[in-house]
Protein backbone atom coordinates (compact mmCIF):
# COMPACT_ATOMS: atom_id res chain seq x y z
CA UNK A 1 0.00 0.00 0.00
CA UNK A 2 2.77 2.33 0.13
CA UNK A 3 5.09 1.44 -2.24
CA UNK A 4 2.54 2.43 -4.98
CA UNK A 5 2.40 5.85 -3.98
CA UNK A 6 6.01 6.42 -3.46
CA UNK A 7 6.47 5.24 -6.88
CA UNK A 8 3.87 8.02 -8.12
CA UNK A 9 5.65 10.26 -5.95
CA UNK A 10 9.05 10.01 -7.17
CA UNK A 11 8.03 10.00 -10.45
CA UNK A 12 6.61 12.62 -10.65
CA UNK A 13 8.79 14.23 -8.69
CA UNK A 14 11.57 13.19 -11.36
CA UNK A 15 9.19 14.94 -13.97
CA UNK A 16 9.12 18.03 -12.56
CA UNK A 17 12.79 18.06 -11.72
CA UNK A 18 14.09 17.14 -15.19
CA UNK A 19 11.04 17.60 -16.99
CA UNK A 20 11.14 13.91 -19.30
CA UNK A 21 9.23 13.02 -21.70
CA UNK A 22 7.84 10.17 -19.57
CA UNK A 23 9.33 8.48 -16.78
CA UNK A 24 9.81 4.40 -16.63
CA UNK A 25 9.23 2.72 -13.66
CA UNK A 26 10.39 -0.78 -13.89
CA UNK A 27 11.13 -3.60 -11.82
CA UNK A 28 14.41 -5.93 -11.99
CA UNK A 29 14.93 -8.52 -9.74
CA UNK A 30 17.95 -11.55 -11.22
CA UNK A 31 20.64 -11.91 -9.87
CA UNK A 32 22.66 -14.58 -11.48
CA UNK A 33 19.43 -15.90 -13.35
CA UNK A 34 17.91 -16.12 -9.84
CA UNK A 35 15.24 -13.77 -8.60
CA UNK A 36 16.40 -13.21 -5.55
CA UNK A 37 15.74 -9.46 -4.28
CA UNK A 38 14.14 -6.32 -5.91
CA UNK A 39 14.94 -3.25 -7.68
CA UNK A 40 12.84 -0.39 -8.59
CA UNK A 41 14.16 1.70 -10.79
CA UNK A 42 12.63 4.79 -11.95
CA UNK A 43 13.94 6.26 -15.52
CA UNK A 44 13.59 9.54 -16.77
CA UNK A 45 13.96 9.51 -20.58
CA UNK A 46 14.06 11.78 -23.30
CA UNK A 47 14.43 13.09 -27.00
CA UNK A 48 18.63 12.37 -26.60
CA UNK A 49 17.61 8.69 -25.76
CA UNK A 50 19.90 6.27 -27.95
CA UNK A 51 17.80 5.97 -31.78
CA UNK A 52 14.18 4.53 -31.39
CA UNK A 53 14.81 2.20 -28.45
CA UNK A 54 12.47 2.53 -25.90
CA UNK A 55 11.41 0.86 -22.37
CA UNK A 56 13.35 -2.47 -21.70
CA UNK A 57 15.44 -2.36 -24.70
CA UNK A 58 17.13 1.27 -24.11
CA UNK A 59 17.71 -0.13 -20.63
CA UNK A 60 19.49 -2.97 -22.14
CA UNK A 61 21.53 -1.03 -24.33
CA UNK A 62 22.60 1.07 -21.97
CA UNK A 63 23.95 -1.18 -19.56
CA UNK A 64 25.76 -3.38 -22.56
CA UNK A 65 27.30 0.03 -23.33
CA UNK A 66 28.40 0.78 -20.15
CA UNK A 67 26.52 3.65 -20.21
CA UNK A 68 26.49 5.76 -16.78
CA UNK A 69 25.16 8.82 -16.13
CA UNK A 70 27.92 11.00 -14.55
CA UNK A 71 28.43 10.59 -10.34
CA UNK A 72 28.52 13.99 -9.36
CA UNK A 73 25.05 15.09 -11.84
CA UNK A 74 23.36 11.59 -10.12
CA UNK A 75 24.50 12.87 -6.11
CA UNK A 76 22.89 16.15 -7.22
CA UNK A 77 19.61 15.01 -8.49
CA UNK A 78 19.33 12.51 -5.79
CA UNK A 79 19.73 15.79 -3.24
CA UNK A 80 17.48 17.52 -4.52
CA UNK A 81 14.69 14.79 -4.79
CA UNK A 82 15.42 14.52 -1.15
CA UNK A 83 14.24 17.61 -0.41
CA UNK A 84 11.06 17.57 -2.89
CA UNK A 85 10.30 13.78 -1.48
CA UNK A 86 10.78 15.35 2.40
CA UNK A 87 7.93 18.08 1.74
CA UNK A 88 4.55 16.56 2.78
Amino acid sequence: MELGPLLKRSALALSELLGPEQVYACLWSHSGGTPVHIHWVLQPVGPDRQGDLLGPHLQSAMFDGCEYPPAAEVEAIAGKLRVMLAEP
